[in-house]
């Protein structure tokens, strides 16, 4: 076992070299030849931070001062590089002086952390056009909104009181809902967090997608969404009805799994307990989705899914409803204040259902909400002060995943062909069936 100042000077060597190296790589690829320093200049650089924070006493201090004299050499070599007229790019003198920081972070940081540390250095360095095109394709508003919502995270949900106001008309308003302040607000924040992942996967990673990445990222967003979609395509792309009944059906899996992820975030405890039945039920629509399109014709021409902008119901070619737009961004303001209304009302149901229906009301209910957007109803008896157990609650859980798994169904004979429906409706309706007896049964 090696001595903690030699282990973290050995891998503050190693992490400088790595860098070096890497910077040399970048400027070779660059095609520029005459830059600042070689490997053992970036050695020597996280050696000298190293060495000089070492010093007894004031080891902080000397570092301070190191650091003066590294920045005041970078300002005599940038002067040099503008006043020739060079690429006035910042890389190399950036990366120089986080070089210079790694030995205090080897010495009081665990050693994966610094391994983490340049290994982004090295990932953003040579991602210079995978960045490029990935910030390109950002829109403005997106970037604004994102930054609203970074806002409301980091900023106003602390601010939130956790327990309601006792005075005046908002404490006799929340002496009515079983939910407060802090718990809706927080709601809202994670749910829309998790349909905000789906939605960069669709918009940014996976703008040109095919029948099953639609549904299989798709359901992350949104599975209901992404069934009425694909029943759509279905109808407008003749013979490829496994193809979207396959894509179907893993939107149907990635609902089983963020479901699951909703139950670990909010009662951990609870997710041990149905994760099980959530995955099987999970990879049983998947493995279907696989078996359907397992002897599907050659398709005769790959169909690539746009993400597409809301449509004007009243311009629908026909009369027809106007598709839902995939690309609806789910963190703006006004989406955020619905999922709060709908968590609201759907808690304030769910406490009179079971003041005045008990059980049964509660299992009803879970049947009823199933035929809408399941998330409010599912986070609000995660989360809410309804004074249920916990296998209620997953019952609640299990059997409104079976109810909407029925919409499904109804959408795709409504919107999709009669071969793609069959062929998905043998499926979800398994799984329905199997949802509910597992929930009778075994909860």
């Amino acid at each position: 076992m090696l001595p903690p100042q030699v282990a973290s000077f050995l891998l503050t060597l190693a992490i400088s070299t790595l860098i070096g190296i890497g910077l040399r790589d970048y400027y070779e690829g660059e095609g520029k030849f005459d830059t600042f320093g070689t490997v053992r200049t970036f050695v020597f650089i996280g050696m000298l931070g190293f060495m000089l924070y070492q010093i007894p006493v004031m080891g902080n201090m000397a570092f301070l001062l190191g650091m003066a004299a590294v920045v005041a050499f970078l300002l005599i070599y940038y002067n040099n590089k503008v006043r020739q007229k060079k690429s006035p790019g910042l890389i190399g003198v950036i990366i120089a002086l986080l070089t210079y920081t790694t030995g205090p972070v080897a010495i009081h940081q665990p050693h994966w952390f610094l391994v983490l540390f340049g290994v982004s250095i090295l990932f953003v360095l040579h991602s210079k056009g995978r960045i490029r095109k990935f910030t390109d394709g950002l829109e403005t508003g997106e970037v604004v909104t994102a930054c609203k919502f970074l806002a409301i995270a980091g900023v106003v949900l602390p601010l939130i009181p956790a327990l309601p106001p006792s005075l005046g008309m908002a404490g006799q308003i929340f002496d009515v809902l079983p939910v407060t302040p802090r718990q809706i607000w927080m709601a809202v924040v994670i749910t829309t967090s998790i349909s905000y992942l789906g939605y960069l996967l669709q918009t940014y990673l996976f703008p040109h997608k095919g029948l099953l990445l639609t549904g299989l990222i798709g359901g992350v967003y949104s599975s209901t969404v992404a069934v009425l979609v694909l029943a759509k395509k279905s109808k407008r792309h003749p013979g490829n009805d496994q193809e979207a009944a396959a894509g179907i059906l893993l939107a149907v899996s990635m609902m089983y799994l963020r479901l699951l992820v909703l139950v670990a975030i909010f009662r951990f405890h609870s997710a041990l307990h149905v994760g099980p039945a959530l995955l099987v039920l999970a990879g049983m629509a998947a493995g279907y989705a696989l078996w359907v399109r397992r002897d599907r014709p050659t398709p005769t021409a790959e169909i690539s899914l746009e993400l597409e902008t809301p449509e004007d119901p009243s311009t629908a070619v026909g009369g027809e409803a106007a598709e839902p737009a995939l690309r609806k961004n789910p963190l703006e303001i006004n989406s955020a204040l619905f999922f709060a209304f709908m968590f609201v009302a759907v808690s304030l149901a769910t406490k009179y259902v079971l003041v005045y229906y008990k059980d049964m009301g509660l299992r009803m209910l879970s049947f009823v909400v199933g035929c809408s957007d399941i998330t409010p109803f599912v986070v609000s008896i995660l989360q809410g002060n309804l004074g249920i157990s916990t296998p209620q609650i997953l019952q609640a859980i299990i059997i409104a995943s079976a109810s909407n798994n029925l919409l499904k169904v109804a959408y795709t004979y409504m919107f999709g062909t009669r071969r793609t429906a069959n062929l998905a409706a043998k499926g979800m309706l398994s799984l329905a069936g199997l949802s509910i007896l597992y929930a009778i049964v075994a909860l």
